[in-house]
């Protein structure tokens, strides 16, 4: 691992993906809408890309009966049918899809630094690293400073799509389809934005589906009290994620819910052992073993450039550790640390000069309540 800045190698964030212009438009629309509003859409550009990367997308989806307007068929990122489970109050059952592990890390990664990039406008340079370098990301500040940042973001909700199936497709409630690639390509679409319905996306095979159409409804000002509902309704989940609050039907639709209730197994023959979604899929940084990993590399960072005052560390994220910050993080926001070697006598106390101490990060960079200390971004 080298510590060399300028040897490190690195790519613009989203520069392989051709949606990464419609990702740009919507952030465009984004730079001076409030946090939140931008911590929602990062949950919509990642279920749109969880959906273009996975691949044979056509062998996981189901007929589901309870979606209202024209479309017959369900496909989601969470094991939970939400058209089911808002319309019709039943627990269905319904395997996740999502793109192979290391896609998934590469998306999430180059999504939330390219939103960084976009909206804070003190920054010069945005870099994605990852891989095996001494660092996920560098950030060129304006005054100067270098950043070298853990990366490590998820989702809060993430939103499911619907099909217009032919029936000669349909098998039955709940039961996967028979349906070739080319047919699906053909059919209509929409993104499920669960308790508010449905929004047309158009047919799968359109150029840049599915994030052409959706930055077009997003971002067009006559939808924006449909747009407003949804948005509440991801403060709903936020607070509800964040409180492990079950009597909060949105609870069951954020990630890292675990089990349903006991009535979806007894009732609605919901399967033995599977959960809707796992601690795995904890929102922002709150995944515990990526809040430990971010602090650690954050620590290794900055003992390799201890002499180096304007490199700074950082972790980013989307979201803070909602429910896991007090516990993991907190106890480090204000920790300073030295090295043994650099203790000397002052007048005759025994102690490390400020300018020789390092913190075990310098900032934490989210969409919401960041940690940036005295600087801008």
């Amino acid at each position: 691992m080298t510590f060399e800045i300028n040897n490190i190698a690195g790519r613009e964030p989203l520069v392989d993906y051709p949606w990464r212009t419609e990702v740009d438009r919507l952030l465009s629309w984004l730079v001076d809408k409030d946090s939140h509003i931008q911590a929602f859409c990062f949950d919509l550009v990642m279920s749109s890309a969880y959906i273009d990367a996975t691949a044979g997308i056509e062998k996981s989806i189901e007929q589901c009966d309870n979606i209202e307007d024209k479309y017959n068929a369900h496909l989601g990122f969470i094991n939970l049918c939400s058209p089911c489970y808002t319309n019709n109050e039943t627990w269905s059952y319904q395997k996740a899809v999502k793109p192979q592990s290391g896609a998934l890390g590469k998306l999430s990664s180059e999504v939330i630094l390219r939103f960084i990039e976009k909206l804070y406008p003190q920054l010069n340079e945005v870099i994605a690293v990852g891989g095996t370098e001494a660092a996920d990301a560098v950030l060129k500040h304006k005054n100067g400073m270098v950043i070298l940042a853990e990366v490590k973001s998820a989702p809060l909700l993430t939103y499911p799509f619907l099909f217009k199936a032919p029936n000669s497709c349909l098998k039955g409630e709940h039961e996967k389809l028979i349906i070739t690639n080319s047919q699906l390509r053909a059919c209509d679409s929409a993104i499920f934005l669960h308790s508010i319905g449905p929004v047309n996306l158009g047919k799968v095979g359109d150029d840049l589906w599915p994030f052409k159409p959706l930055v077009d409804f997003l971002i067009e000002e006559v939808n924006m009290p449909i747009i407003q509902k949804c948005i509440n309704e991801w403060l709903s989940a936020r607070d509800a994620y964040s409180k492990k609050d079950r009597q909060n039907k949105m609870y069951y639709l954020a990630n890292a819910s675990g089990s349903p209730p006991k009535i979806a197994k007894d009732r609605d023959g919901w399967p033995k052992k599977e959960s809707i979604s796992d601690s795995k899929t904890s929102a922002g940084m709150d995944r515990t073993d990526d809040i430990k990993k971010g602090i650690y590399q954050s620590l290794k960072i900055g003992t390799n450039l201890k002499d180096e005052p304007s490199i700074k560390t950082a972790i980013i994220s989307n979201l803070p550790a909602y429910r896991h910050g007090q516990e993991y993080v907190d106890p480090f926001v204000d920790m300073l640390w030295g090295l043994d070697e650099d203790i000397s006598e002052l007048n005759g106390q025994k102690g490390i000069l400020s300018n020789r101490l390092r913190r075990a990060f310098d900032f934490i960079i989210t969409l919401e309540e960041p940690i940036l200390r005295d600087i801008n971004l």
